[in-house]
């Protein structure tokens, strides 16, 4: 996947306090995670623990420059092992950014699909196991024409509250200039937002609202209940940022709050963050870019300190 379409086309130099180095906990090799420039891109990371064992979806471009969704697992949540392609379709530019709910007995995993270059929707598939996937379409598609979410819609966060799936995703009306895709329209003041939808069986949604949830030019976001609070995290240059929400539809923006290390692997942003949030410790999971173009990411663990776990609600 081609994701610079974000990123402003010239970086420029910015002083940076060198910080701990994150751990990088998946560092893709292999055909189907070397992307075609060879050096590796493998990002958005879903982790569900369940008996007994961490699962992580994840996205990895291949050399043939389409996305596919891996597999990896671990007994600790720290260690990795790759299991190989846990969802693929073929020639589809884009098959990424799994977020995955589990109802009863059955695996939910949302994600975004682009038949061609980056007009993304938002696909479902369903899983007994979480290994095996039965695919079931899309399930949410770009707004009406005029509506801010009328070009594509992706990078779905999902979860299953008093009977209700809630999925949060970010959408856009037009591209930036010079972003690579051909006869859609594009804009030097495009930005992202974050939308809403709700859905009783996890297949037709709805959106409650017209207007986004949450401005910012926030993407990549991810969604997780602590206590009474929803906590939004989103991808940007700087690092990870920060929202939060009683209710999921008035978010209140917290700034930045795992800045990128200044270390090479993340010195250009994080990419579609996963906060883990367990009992006895909260965890940062990162796409790490280490190229401005935003298309070189490992997958590591950013270190929190007190503070940082204090800002969402962990002591």
């Amino acid at each position: 996947m081609i994701r610079s379409f974000l990123i402003v086309a010239v970086l420029t130099a910015v002083t940076h306090a060198i910080g701990a180095a994150p751990e990088v906990v998946l560092d893709p090799t292999g055909d189907l995670q070397a992307a075609p420039h060879g050096a590796g891109n493998a990002y958005a990371p879903e982790i569900l623990f369940h008996n007994g064992v961490y699962r992580m979806w994840y996205g990895a471009q291949g050399s043939d420059g389409h996305d596919r969704i891996l597999l990896a697992e671990s007994a600790d949540g720290l260690a990795w092992e790759p299991k190989g392609v846990a969802l693929d379709h073929g020639d589809a530019n884009h098959v990424n950014d799994p977020s995955v709910v589990k109802v009863g007995d059955t695996f939910f995993l949302y994600y975004t699909r682009a038949p061609v270059d980056i007009r993304d929707e938002i696909a479902l598939a369903t899983s007994p196991d979480g290994v095996n996937w039965q695919e079931r379409g899309t399930v949410f598609r770009p707004g009406a024409d005029g509506t801010w979410d009328s070009l594509l819609v992706g990078r779905p966060s999902v979860l299953h509250e008093n009977g209700r799936f809630r999925m949060w995703y970010d959408g856009r009306r037009d591209l930036p200039t010079g972003a690579p895709a051909e006869g859609v329209p594009k804009s030097d003041r495009s930005v992202r937002a974050v939308g809403y939808a709700e859905s009783v069986d996890g297949l037709t949604w709805i959106r409650p609202q017209a207007e986004p949830v949450f401005g910012d030019d926030a993407g990549g976001v991810h969604v997780v209940r602590i206590g009474d609070e929803l906590v939004m995290t989103a991808e940007s240059l700087e690092g990870t940022r920060l929202a939060t929400s009683h209710d999921g539809l008035t978010w209140k923006s917290e700034g930045l709050f795992a800045e990128r290390s200044g270390h090479d692997v993340d010195r250009f942003g994080h990419v579609t963050p996963f906060l883990l949030v367990e009992p006895e410790r909260v965890t940062l999971f990162v796409g790490a870019a280490s190229s401005g173009s935003w298309d070189h990411n490992r997958i590591v663990r950013v270190p929190l300190s007190p503070q940082q776990r204090a800002r969402v609600g962990i002591r």
